[in-house]
């Protein structure tokens, strides 16, 4: 399946992890030089630059640092490494890492080197220098800080950039209260589908229909957790709204599933759907936890959430949506919207009203 909002995650994918890997190693060759004092690495690579320019030729390396590492994610990706044993993969990231360390130093010594040049492989052996201490603690160096980029990236991936400056500056360890939007997404009938497929082909199946869930970025989601089946999605509510995104981000993850159906039947067997429940409010974000620290959102909002995805199955509906949220969009007549019950919360004198959410059926051309 091929789809514009593929072609967008997958691009996005891409320029996000390019800038990372860029800013990364332009503040790491930086601190290099600043410690070491040793600009030799730093050379005029492959005559770009008319003259030794250390800025120019930082901002050069860290970019052909920065396309190598990004083609590196993307050709391990999610899915290939579940796949691969690890102990593969580890060998292949330190002969990685190692060769492009060897590189750099190569290039180092042999300044005036033409780029047809490198396409004989005998030129290697005959021009790499003979490693000394120096080299030796640019490799190590080297090594230290590729560990520093996955490990980062890595907490990228599981926090995010925003949460990650507010542990960083120490904001989280005070709660604050924030107004978001929350989706509850669960997948319908997955007890029977379990028992169908077993716990370890319905693992796997978890895995692919929540790497499809990344969809939800390109319209300014972000995933909070995993839920065994299910997942907690969230919104600012200033992006959320834009566009009516959180909308759009059920029914475009709804289209990649059902773009994929033939992929899911042939592999699994079955051609799973989802159902999902949507409110806004206010929260209290948090860090939670001593040893196994965690970002936490607590309120009644995400148990109001919660409460209305469960009346799903109720309805027979796919999304269902809080009234407080229908009057908070700005176009909810874009959508096929119909008003139902009020439902009552345990602990609240209050219910809350619900919408049903569909899209709306494009006209025949006569």
């Amino acid at each position: 399946m091929f789809s514009l909002d593929k072609l967008k995650i997958r691009t996005l994918n891409f320029f996000h992890s390019f800038f990372y890997h860029l800013l990364f190693w332009l503040a790491s060759l930086a601190m290099y030089v600043f410690i070491t004092g040793d600009e030799s690495t730093f050379i005029n690579y492959f005559k770009l630059f008319t003259k030794d320019d250390i800025y120019g030729n930082t901002v050069l390396l860290a970019s052909m640092l920065s396309v190598l590492f990004t083609s590196f994610d993307l050709l391990f990706s999610d899915k290939l490494m579940r796949f691969s044993p690890i102990r593969i993969i580890v060998l292949l990231r330190f002969l990685f890492y190692l060769l492009i360390a060897l590189l750099i130093i190569f290039l180092s010594a042999n300044a005036t080197i033409k780029p047809e040049q490198l396409k004989d492989f005998q030129i290697y052996y005959r021009l790499m220098p003979e490693l000394t201490i120096e080299h030796v603690r640019f490799i190590v160096w080297f090594y230290i800080s590729c560990i520093l980029n996955s490990f980062f990236r890595g907490v990228f991936r599981k926090i995010g950039v925003g949460n990650f400056l507010h542990w960083l500056t120490g904001t989280l360890n005070k709660p604050r209260v924030e107004k978001r939007i929350f989706m509850f997404i669960d997948m319908k009938s997955s007890v029977t589908i379990a028992e169908k497929l077993g716990h370890k082909k319905f693992s796997y199946l978890v895995q692919d229909v929540f790497s499809d869930l990344a969809i939800v970025e390109n319209y300014h989601g972000a995933i909070y957790q995993y839920l065994g089946d299910g997942a907690i999605i969230s919104w600012d509510l200033k992006r959320g709204i834009r566009n009516n995104n959180c909308i759009k981000a059920f029914f475009a993850f709804q289209k990649v599933i059902q773009g994929k159906n033939l992929f899911y039947d042939t592999i699994y067997g079955i051609k799973p759907e989802f159902k999902a429940g949507m409110h806004v409010g206010e929260i209290m974000v948090l860090q939670v936890g001593r040893f196994k620290r965690d970002i936490s959102y607590n309120g009644d909002t995400l148990n109001t959430t919660a409460r209305i995805e469960s009346m799903c199955n109720q309805y027979k509906q796919s999304l269902l949506i809080s009234g407080v949220l229908y009057e908070t969009l700005r176009h909810p007549e874009e959508f096929a919207t119909k008003e139902l019950e009020t439902i009552k919360l345990k602990g609240k004198s209050r219910g809350i009203q619900i919408y049903q959410v569909g899209l709306k059926r494009k006209k025949k051309r006569k």
